[in-house]
Parts: structure tokens; sequence; C-alpha cells
């Protein structure tokens, strides 16, 4: 058994030595095993749409959680997920309601910059979702490991926020 720590949250996994793990991308620093796990969770949402519901939150509690090396693409895509995740997990934002936002916030893109990420090690993980034994187990594990990632980003919140305010606040 091959055992591996993910640089992003912590999870440390095993896995046979014959078996082949597709690399997670540089946008995310995460483990093979740890990106594999992501690859089952994002299964359950594409074939059942119970567990589709939270899909949105899903994508962008791991992207924040597992925030790739600086870079504009990192930058763009880190900062579109935690701007998501504020409004769900603060205001309370249906997460069905992701995708339309996402396209509001390019809109209106907001001059976003890097945030440097929290150390994420001591917080609910991908794993940790996969125990949920149907979909609305699986959607209250989902909200709060958004909530636990969204709070481990407190330093940057009100930078956050602002991006919000101008992305999807009224045109100038």
């Amino acid at each position: 058994m091959l055992v591996s720590t993910c640089p992003g949250c912590g999870l440390t996994a095993s896995r046979p030595t014959n078996q082949v793990l597709v690399p997670a991308p540089e946008r995310h620093t995460a483990s093979d095993a740890c990106w594999s796990l992501y690859g089952e969770l994002l299964s359950r949402s594409y074939t059942d749409a119970d567990y589709r519901r939270v899909h949105q939150l899903v994508v962008d509690t791991y992207t924040a959680q597992h925030a790739g090396p600086t870079g504009r693409r990192a930058v763009q895509l880190v900062g579109l997920c935690l701007m998501t995740l504020c409004l769900i997990v603060e205001d309370g934002v249906d997460p069905v309601e992701g995708p339309a936002l996402h396209r509001r916030m390019m809109d209106r893109r907001p001059d976003l910059s890097w945030l440097t990420p929290p150390r994420q090690h001591d917080l609910m993980t991908v794993a940790d979702v996969l125990t949920a034994q149907d979909a609305a187990q699986h959607q209250r594990l989902v909200g709060e490991w958004a909530r636990q990632v969204w709070e481990a980003w407190t330093e940057h919140h009100a930078t956050i926020r602002a991006w919000n305010a101008y992305a999807l606040g009224p045109a100038n």
C-alpha cells in the first residue's frame, strides 16, 4: 500500500501499489488520492439529482480547500469559488444558484488578487462527505464542510465580501 498526505486538506489516504490514479491538475494543490476521492464525490452529483442540489458547493469547497499555486487562472478560480462560498454560507443563497452567480460575477469581474490560503489540515475533507448514506446526509455534510472551509478563510472575508459587492452590486 502507498500512503500519501494531501497538501491541501491533510487527508492521509492509502491505495494499493498497483492502482494508478489520475494526478490532480496544477490548479489544485491536492494529492492524487484526494483528487480521486473528489472524482467519486462528483460522480454522485452527476448520477443523482438529489445529490446535484449541492454540486456547486462541492466544487467551490474543494477548490477553496485545495487552492493551487499562484497564477492568473488560480487567482480567478479560487476567487470565484470563495465569492460563491461567501454567499451560500453567510447569506443562505441556494447552492443551486451557484452557476448563475458565477456568470453574473464574471459579467462584472472584480479585480481579483491572490489570497494566501490558510492551513486547512484539521477540517472536514472530501472523505468525510463520502460517508453520507443518503442525499439528505450528503447535503448536510457538504454544508458543514463548506462552513468549515469558509471559516478557515476568515482573514480574507472582508476582501471577498468587497469582491461580491462590486460584482453583484448596482452597475456604476
